[in-house]
């Protein structure tokens, strides 16, 4: 039924992926892309991003920067841009963890993580909102930001900083956009099997995890589950949906 309406059909439209070598980015470009979607995937992992390509039915274009190198980003971006076409989404899923005390956590450190996590995300926003780089009637930008967003945790003040800015960015930049009928919202997962995870779960030992485990009462989530949302978004689904942080953490803002 929904396919029928057109809502999920995705056939004419341009999506960049940031993120896309692993975990989240992976699944939503491979779940956009079997909803006819073609797309601009960028990671600093080219390995990963061949990867991606692999499993995505569509056309694809792969743009291998780091996203440390903001002042570099949108001459690449538009490089790509020219070969794909103009762009109907963003969908930031780019990130780094930091899992730091207060006491040991160096300045340069805080604006490495800053600068990936939410500089960036500033700054592909400014490139799509380019009358030059998007189209559409719905074109959106979706950002991944994390529950830790939303509340607090020990040891993660820089991560937590740089994802709440997102929170901010989210809520202006709609408000801003929304003359150009450019929507802008931000998924707040919760804990996500991810490679990412498994990462920092490795930092702490087995009564931590599971407690960590026991903060989810639908336990831990999957990236389909992210990708599911970030596909609600970007769909012409969510045409009237700005502005908005959506928690998807199998209840663990609720407790």
């Amino acid at each position: 039924m929904l396919k029928e309406t057109g809502f999920l059909d995705f056939s004419s439209k341009n999506i960049m992926i940031t993120g896309a070598g692993s975990g989240i980015g992976r699944v939503t470009a491979v779940s956009l892309s079997s909803l006819g979607a073609n797309l601009l995937l960028l990671d600093i992992n080219e390995d990963g991003l061949k990867e991606t390509q692999k499993l995505c039915k569509n056309n694809s274009l792969l743009l291998v920067h780091d996203l440390a190198d903001i002042s570099g980003l949108k001459q690449a971006v538009e490089s790509k841009i020219s070969e794909i076409g103009k762009l109907d989404g963003l969908v930031n899923v780019a990130g780094i963890p930091c899992v730091q005390p207060l006491k040991t956590l160096k300045a340069e450190t805080a604006e490495k993580v800053f600068k990936i996590n939410t500089l960036a995300a500033l700054e592909l926003s400014k490139i799509f909102c380019s009358i030059k780089n998007h189209r559409g009637e719905h074109p959106s930008i979706t950002f991944i930001s994390s529950v830790y967003g939303i509340v607090g945790s020990s040891a993660n003040v820089a991560y937590s900083m740089s994802k709440s800015a997102l929170h901010g960015v989210t809520k202006s930049l709609a408000i801003e956009m929304a003359g150009k009928k450019i929507r802008v919202n931000c998924i707040a997962p919760g804990f996500i099997k991810t490679e990412m995870l498994d990462g920092v779960s490795s930092i702490f030992d087995d009564e931590y995890n599971q407690r960590l485990n026991a903060l989810h009462p639908m336990g831990l989530g999957e990236a389909q589950d992210i990708a599911n949302a970030v596909v609600f978004l970007a769909s012409d689904m969510s045409k009237w949906i700005t502005g908005t942080i959506l928690s998807v953490d199998g209840g663990f803002t609720a407790i």
